[in-house]
């Protein structure tokens, strides 16, 4: 039996991972990042390159293509780690779908490789750069602004998105934000919802962030880019 890197697929279609497209989520493991506040911590450390049989994704993927689903959505973890990402975009695109891929920035000579073969990229700015190490336990700062680079110059549509912690962001670290993708099309902020299994018990307890917070820092962030939105409003 033939292994694809697919670890999972959302049972159902999104309207929220691909802008402007309904889109099926797939999931590849592995991450190099230790975020606390990390929604699929499951998928956290190692590739796992034992994943869904390549059958069984094609079966998915029929039956999302048959309720009118046109876009895919390659996420993890961080994609761009394992080794299969390739393989996948090149089978969803093949299968009929618009390609979208999600990053955290960290590997930027695959990155560039990719750019070609997806339609939109979404890539997480986490922290301002001087907190990424305490933050997020990566230090490569200057991978990171590669890929805001590449991304910035290459990619046929994208987003810089941050989701917004108010124990940890404050205006300075969104200005910081701001001046590192200065010059970008869009920048999304979310707002951060505590769930009981996040990987930092403090980060279970912490406040969801409130509208106001979201759009002082929206404010903050204009002067740097085209244009700013706003999601997970509550």
């Amino acid at each position: 039996m033939s292994l694809s890197p697919v670890y999972g697929v959302l049972q159902n279609a999104s309207m929220v991972d691909f802008p402007g497209k309904l889109a099926a989520v797939f999931f590849l493991t592995g991450c190099n990042f230790t975020c606390g506040f990390c929604h699929n911590a499951a998928l956290m450390g190692r590739v796992d390159a034992a994943g869904l049989p390549w059958t069984e994704v094609e079966q998915i993927c029929r039956k999302f293509r048959d309720n009118w689903v046109e876009g895919a959505v390659v996420t993890g973890g961080e994609p761009t780690l394992n080794p299969g990402v390739f393989q996948v975009v090149e089978k969803l695109r093949e299968w009929g779908f618009a390609i979208k891929l999600d990053t955290n920035g960290s590997r930027p000579r695959i990155l560039e490789k990719l750019l070609p073969q997806v339609d939109y990229v979404a890539m997480d700015v986490k922290f301002a750069p001087a907190d990424y190490p305490a933050r997020a336990g990566f230090a490569d700062v200057a991978a990171l602004t590669e890929s805001i680079r590449l991304i910035s110059e290459q990619a046929k549509a994208y987003e810089f998105r941050t989701t917004v912690i108010e124990a940890w962001h404050d205006a300075a670290a969104m200005r910081a934000i701001g001046e590192w993708v200065r010059g970008a099309k869009l920048h999304v902020l979310q707002a951060f919802v505590p769930r009981g299994e996040l990987p930092d018990p403090a980060c279970r307890d912490m406040p969801e962030t409130r509208a106001e917070t979201l759009h002082a820092y929206a404010d903050l962030l204009r002067p740097y880019v085209d244009r700013v939105e706003i999601r997970g409003e509550f």
